[in-house]
């Protein structure tokens, strides 16, 4: 009797052991805590006009919405591109695009600020960088990042090394360790929960790599640099799509320009290769008036 006893206990713990299993990976299920019901709070976009430029610094900021694709949390943290459909923010593309318009200004290029925030509700990435003239010496060539949906720390340390091996020769600085528990409105397939009980945690290094940009010879700032940054885990296929992308992010692309003695729109508009109609919407200006220490955003 207490053979079979045994037996039937170890069935149970057997069959406990593979509905374990089952359970989606992205959300563990834990049946002894009793959760409760979380409040999505008001999303707030950061204002861009707040962020500090410097004169020859260049603010880009895009998004991208993971609803709609296939398992949502992965789309989420897509900040570049994954590799089974090619969706993503294509943040590297972007920023890369920058840095090299900094370079070919004559300066050094440097991502010196990026932030990251997630409407969960919408499971849109709202990013901004500020890119422009290094103050450190160095000449940062480009960007990528590796992260992961709930593996923590751990699943995403474990993929640095391989990142940092396709940019030999090159420093890795780390630019950002985003680290955010977004609430989970979504099942993993993308079906709207009724309530919202749990997160999901995204995390995602960025790192951005110095190199030597300056040509001796040429007393000048290399423009184009050689990086691994454009194969597998960066394009879809050539480099007219890498283009294009990268031209996607231009048109919201600004710098800030304050006015100087003697300065008047049509002078900024001419120095800046643009023209005084758009300097004046972008500036919600009513007439042609400035005046001397004013901001102006200047479109790029």
């Amino acid at each position: 009797m207490k053979g079979i006893f045994l037996i039937f206990v170890l069935l149970i713990n057997f069959c406990g052991i593979f509905a374990q299993e089952e359970v989606d990976s992205i959300m563990p299920i834990d049946s002894t805590a009793v959760k409760k019901t979380i409040s999505v709070p008001d999303f707030t976009l950061i204002d861009s006009d707040t962020i500090q430029l410097g004169e020859n610094d260049e603010l880009i900021c895009d998004s991208y919405t993971a609803l709609g694709k296939p398992h949502v949390y992965d789309a989420l943290h897509s900040f570049n591109r994954r590799r089974m459909d090619y969706f993503g923010g294509y943040l590297n593309v972007k920023i890369n695009a920058a840095l090299e318009r900094v370079r070919s200004n004559g300066f050094r290029s440097d991502i010196k600020k990026l932030y990251i925030q997630i409407d969960p509700l919408t499971l849109t990435v709202y990013w901004i960088a500020v890119v422009g003239p290094s103050e450190d010496g160095n000449c940062y060539a480009c960007m990528d990042s590796r992260g992961s949906a709930n593996g923590g720390l751990g699943a995403v340390n474990g993929q640095i090394p391989r990142m940092h091996s396709l940019y030999s020769g090159m420093d890795p600085v780390l630019l950002l360790d985003f680290n955010e528990d977004v609430i989970q409105c979504y099942e993993g397939n993308g079906t709207p929960l009724s309530s919202f009980c749990t997160y999901v945690n995204i995390r995602q290094k960025f790192y951005k790599y110095a190199t030597n940009c300056y040509n001796t010879a040429a007393d000048s700032v290399l423009v184009q640099l050689q990086y691994n940054n454009t194969g597998q885990d960066t394009f879809k296929s050539d480099e007219v799509q890498q283009k294009q992308i990268a031209k996607k992010v231009t048109t919201s692309s600004y710098k800030k320009y304050k006015v100087k003695s003697g300065d008047t729109l049509s002078v900024i508009a001419r120095k800046y290769h643009t023209s005084i109609s758009t300097i004046k919407r972008i500036n919600h200006m009513k007439s042609d008036m400035i005046q001397i220490g004013q901001i102006l955003k200047i479109p790029l």
